[in-house]
């Protein structure tokens, strides 16, 4: 079975309207969670992210904007949900730089030290897509795996981690 892109059915406004309530109360869980600078990030809708098969979101590199495809609607709830947990991941991971270690598949995070930025900056695409997996985990207690021919984040699925090397 392939990966087929989803058409566009919904304007940037309705999906929005849509998927705002997941993305609100996901962020509340970060925020509770004492990621405070995540306050400043906010859901935009645009209908250039969903410029692959499996590319439904995105976040911006400051941490301060998350956007959506409009097609993420049509996708079950938990990958809704795991998608927007995986970019909140990334927001996080942004707004608090090089706060953050992975070994053995397990986040620790540190007060912030200017030594480690530089490593930071220089991470692998595959380490940085782990830590906002791994950051989302630790956050919302609840495990994110891939599903499907598209290898998309399901919130709570228990199949297999994020593959080395997807795009």
């Amino acid at each position: 079975m392939e990966c087929v892109k989803i058409e566009e059915i919904v304007t940037p406004r309705e999906a929005r309207i849509t998927l705002e309530p997941y993305f609100d109360e996901l962020k509340q869980l970060f925020i509770e969670a004492g990621f405070d600078r995540i306050k400043q990030t906010t859901l935009r809708c645009s209908l250039d992210i969903h410029d692959t098969p499996r590319h439904f979101a995105g976040c911006l590199q400051d941490g301060t904007k998350i956007y959506a495809s409009p097609q993420m609607i049509e996708l079950p709830e938990d990958v809704v949900l795991g998608i927007l947990a995986h970019e909140l991941g990334h927001a996080v991971d942004f707004l608090y730089p090089a706060e953050f270690t992975i070994r053995d598949n397990t986040i620790s995070r540190f007060p912030f030290d200017r030594n480690r930025l530089k490593g930071w900056k220089k991470r692998s695409e595959d380490t940085v897509e782990k830590t906002a997996d791994l950051i989302a985990e630790a956050i919302l207690g609840v495990p994110i795996g891939y599903r499907g021919p598209c290898h998309l984040q399901s919130l709570g699925y228990l199949g297999s981690r994020r593959p080395v090397g997807l795009r």
